[in-house]
């Protein structure tokens, strides 16, 4: 049975940031930037590209909108790994394309159980070198995967030294588009976010109180047991 209404169509939204958009295709324009970006000695900008390649394109997600995705859709997996709803095309070719101009260090779906609208979310990561065996840093020089950290270890013969993840702390994380059924602002995220906190929030503590209750009642007999 067919339904083409527009009540029944996703809609997919993408944030790539307009300012940025032309160093994707225009080569001409990437090579002017990165030209001004070595002369002028930005290097926090080359941590967000990678050699001949276009920097992030996509929107950076602030830590307080993380966490109302984080809260509307607590199901992270790779991309590789989601089998929910099919993945729109608009959504395939951004990833595509990150994958090709080696964006991130990963790529992840982010949804919820009951109700999906799930987020592809483009993660940078951050490993340093280790000393092995220990929590001590050894130079300064930071990798955006394991394996760009592994060659370089190989590259330069370095021994007694091992990759460190350090994404747990330091990871920067951007959206690549979202889909779902209904459009909604992110004010409106917020919103529903905050909404579903203080749902599950109360219902825990709600348990709490009434786990804490049930040992009010029950201490006299948990002392008399305790002590004869």
């Amino acid at each position: 049975m067919e339904n083409n209404s527009n009540e029944m169509k996703t809609v997919v939204e993408t944030f790539i940031i307009e300012e940025t958009a032309s160093l994707i295709y225009d080569n001409e324009q990437l090579e002017k930037w990165n030209e001004l970006v070595n002369d002028l000695g930005l290097q926090g900008q080359t941590k967000i590209s990678s050699p001949n390649k276009s920097p992030v394109p996509f929107m950076f997600i602030k830590t307080g909108m993380k966490k109302v995705f984080e809260t509307l859709c607590p199901r992270q997996v790779d991309v590789c790994d989601y089998d929910v709803t099919p993945i729109p095309v608009e959504i395939l070719d951004l990833i595509s394309l990150s994958k090709r101009e080696d964006y991130f260090t990963k790529i992840q779906i982010w949804y919820d159980d009951k109700n999906p609208d799930p987020l592809c979310i483009g993660v940078i990561g951050k490993y340093i070198l280790h000393k092995k065996g220990t929590h001590t840093q050894v130079g300064k020089d930071e990798f955006k995967t394991k394996q760009s950290e592994l060659d370089f270890i190989k590259e330069n013969n370095l021994s007694n030294v091992e990759p460190y993840d350090y994404s747990w702390n330091q990871a920067k994380y951007y959206l690549l588009g979202k889909w779902a059924d209904v459009k909604h602002s992110f004010e409106e995220l917020k919103q529903m976010a905050t909404k579903r906190y203080i749902a599950e929030k109360g219902n825990d503590y709600r348990k709490q109180i009434v786990s804490a209750q049930r040992g009010l009642d029950d201490l006299e007999t948990e002392a008399f047991d305790l002590f004869n």
